[in-house]
């Protein structure tokens, strides 16, 4: 029995192990740019076909200014179960401000996807201190049982949230409504 637990115990540790390295050498190669300074979108229009059945959308030329937030978009990435956008956020005020757009919303047609705060690859949430810039690649799953008809997407609607500024108690809400062709 004891030789039974230790090589037991021992080919559990190996498994999660093997688990943490796989998910930790796995990465999404194909993920949006955040179209923050210094990174090239590569998009020559504003569409980008792509072979998996998916399509990028170059949307860096989005950008808004809310109570000193500069919240830009970058690449938008459609496929059949979830959108990913890439932002990119720089606070041009010398006092904090509270932003959470992993928290946020889209909306395609009649279809509302909710961000997932987990799947979110970067920071752009939280107290946000003056001067300070971040980026991420937001994710919006489609709701359970549904598809995204990636063809015929012709305008996604962002809804991030409202920027607060802890000073004035001001809010000031971010939203993108981005076309596709």
């Amino acid at each position: 029995m004891k030789k039974f637990f230790k090589f037991g115990c021992g080919g559990l540790i190996l498994l999660v192990v093997l688990i943490v390295a796989l998910a930790m050498c796995s990465t999404d190669d194909d993920k949006p740019s955040t179209g923050s300074s210094g990174e090239k979108v590569e998009t020559s229009s504003t569409k980008k076909e792509t072979t998996d059945g998916s399509k990028k959308v170059d949307a860096s030329t989005q950008n808004v200014d809310a109570l000193g937030l500069k919240v830009g978009l970058g690449e938008i990435k459609i496929t059949k179960g979830k959108i990913q956008v890439g932002v990119n956020v720089h606070n041009t005020k010398d006092n904090k401000v509270t932003f959470y757009p992993d928290q946020g919303s889209a909306v395609i047609g009649d279809m509302q996807l909710d961000a997932n705060l987990f799947l979110t690859d970067g920071d752009v949430s939280g107290d946000i201190q003056g001067g300070v810039k971040k980026e991420a690649v937001l994710e919006f799953l489609a709701p359970d049982g549904k598809d995204i008809d990636v063809e015929n997407v012709k305008e996604i609607k962002l809804m991030f949230g409202n920027v607060f500024d802890d000073n004035t108690f001001e809010s000031q809400d971010v939203t993108f409504t981005v076309p596709v062709k």
